[in-house]
């Protein structure tokens, strides 16, 4: 299933109209930047993500969308959680030893 299916998915939203879809696309890009950028992620790890990855970007994108101040809060812990598990891993950070 392609992540913006996922996403839609988790965001409960079965439309498929153009300015969503394409808004919703822009969001998982913020966040494949976000754990590239803050997290130290490689943008390998983030353009081919395996389940771990997937749940960041999915909280990201609901973390972003909703307007629900409780549902807000909890994904916003949730992305952070995941986003410090991943940077604190050496399989998908962009440090080596050596360099």
């Amino acid at each position: 299933m392609a992540l913006i299916d996922e996403a839609k998915t988790a965001l409960r939203i079965s439309t498929m109209d153009a300015g969503i879809t394409l808004q919703i696309e822009r969001l998982i890009e913020e966040a494949k930047l976000d754990l590239c950028r803050t997290a130290d992620i490689s943008e390998n790890a983030v353009s081919n993500p395996d389940a771990l990855i997937k749940g960041a970007i999915l909280c990201y994108v609901g973390f972003v969308w909703t307007t629900n101040p409780d549902e807000k809060d909890r994904l916003k812990s949730c992305y952070d959680d995941y986003k410090g598990k991943l940077a604190m891993s050496s399989s998908y950070g962009t440090y080596s030893e050596g360099c």
